[in-house]
């Protein structure tokens, strides 16, 4: 399995692009004092870039619609830079929190210019493939910045560290030039006189209306009531530490190395599953992960002991590789081209508010109604997304385009 050129290079400038905000989450909490920050402020300041994409996810669609490609995505890494760099430069609340919201603008612009770099490149039925692989390389770069900028830290500083990164970021700028394609969809136009002059019909529009709802109710299950109470769960079932296969292992290894395991699933599992999606249908992956997210949260529900939860999380996360490789896909074939960038758009705000609300309301859901009531509602939630999905799918599937060859 290969992508193209483009999609590699901006993937890779991507990966280059992520490092800052990645070591961000690891050494802001860890290193508060040299941050000059409180825990209440770190969680704003980490959690502010989400609120912002909400805002600027649309108009970095009709940046790209504008403008094309080229200017929008150096724009992006330019915002990058500056923000990795401030990350180290620095200190105290305030600063840190509009850095980080800055960010929030500058992930809009560089993950709609990932898919379009992936739309204008794809063909013969592969844009879940290149889907896997940009989500892929995406990680590549969080894992080598969380790991590398903790080294760094470690000998040399927290800002030392940031500063490297943010110099690497502009070495990003160089590989810009030998993306080449048109990138620019849509120039001109509008949603409505789109709808108005072609023929979209009724059914596709709702089935793009339940992929917004899938991916909101993706994001927040997933990265919110299962990615935020992992160390919780993990905490109340297992106390200050485990025997796991004859080592005795902390809470906190193993609440890291359970959510690490999402890490993984999107680092090597994303352009394999984008390639299965292709292949066997991207609905028949859409219900199939959701069904196995559905059943491990049941599971989890049911029975929350360490040897349940393990192996339940590795479903739920692997799945959810394939669950949101395959929307992304799914939206970006679905979407009528001359309004795909608003689509796109519309669709990235869906998963950031997905993403944003969910740990809002999980912590505070299970330390109310305990793990089995909390878990079985995230359960049936994805039980309705489920059936709204396999209805809407059935009502578009006349048209036969979720699974045509591009």
């Amino acid at each position: 399995m290969s992508a193209p050129r483009p999609v590699i290079l901006v993937a890779l400038i991507t990966s280059i692009c992520l490092m800052g905000d990645a070591a961000l989450y690891v050494l802001l909490p860890s290193r508060l004092e040299v941050f000059a920050v409180t825990p209440t402020g770190a969680g704003l300041i980490l959690g502010v870039n989400r609120f912002i994409r909400i805002l600027s996810n649309g108009w970095a669609s009709s940046a790209y619609e504008r403008f094309g490609f080229f200017r929008p995505f150096a724009f992006s890494i330019g915002l990058a830079a500056i923000t990795t760099l401030s990350y180290g430069l620095t200190k105290g609340f305030w600063a840190l929190f509009i850095a980080h919201g800055v960010w929030g603008i500058a992930w809009s612009l560089i993950r709609m210019g990932g898919y379009l770099a992936v739309i204008e490149n794809s063909k013969s039925g592969n844009t879940g493939q290149l889907m896997g692989f940009l989500q892929s390389f995406s990680r590549g770069g969080s894992l080598i910045a969380v790991i590398g900028g903790g080294f760094i830290a470690d000998y040399s500083g927290a800002g030392n560290a940031f500063l490297v990164l943010g110099i690497i970021t502009i070495f990003a700028f160089g590989l810009l030039p030998f993306v080449s394609f048109s990138g620019k969809l849509g120039a001109g136009s509008s949603v409505q006189a789109n709808l108005e002059t072609t023929n979209v019909i009724i059914s596709r529009m709702w089935f793009i209306r339940n992929l917004y709802f899938v991916a909101f109710v993706a994001w927040m299950i997933v990265a919110g009531l299962v990615v935020s109470t992992a160390g919780y769960l993990v905490r109340v079932i297992v106390g200050e530490e485990a025997v796991i296969l004859g080592f005795v292992v902390g809470v906190g290894t193993l609440s890291g190395l359970l959510v690490s395991i999402r890490w993984f699933g999107d680092l090597t599992l994303g352009p394999i599953s984008g390639y299965i999606s292709d292949r066997i249908g991207r609905h028949v992956v859409i219900i199939g992960s959701l069904s196995i997210i559905g059943i491990a949260l049941t599971t989890v529900a049911i029975l929350p002991i360490v040897w349940v939860v393990i192996p339940s999380f590795t479903l739920i996360f692997f799945s959810s590789t394939g669950l949101l490789v395959s929307l992304n896909a799914s939206i970006a074939v679905v979407a009528p081209p001359k309004h795909r960038m608003k689509i796109l758009g519309r669709y990235a705000t869906f998963s950031d508010a997905g993403s944003g609300i969910g740990p809002i309301f999980a912590l505070p859901m299970v330390a109310n109604l305990g793990f089995s009531w909390s878990y079985g509602l995230g359960a049936a939630v994805i039980l309705v997304a489920l059936s709204i999905f396999a209805v809407a799918f059935r009502a578009y599937s006349v048209n036969d385009a979720l699974d045509s060859k591009e």
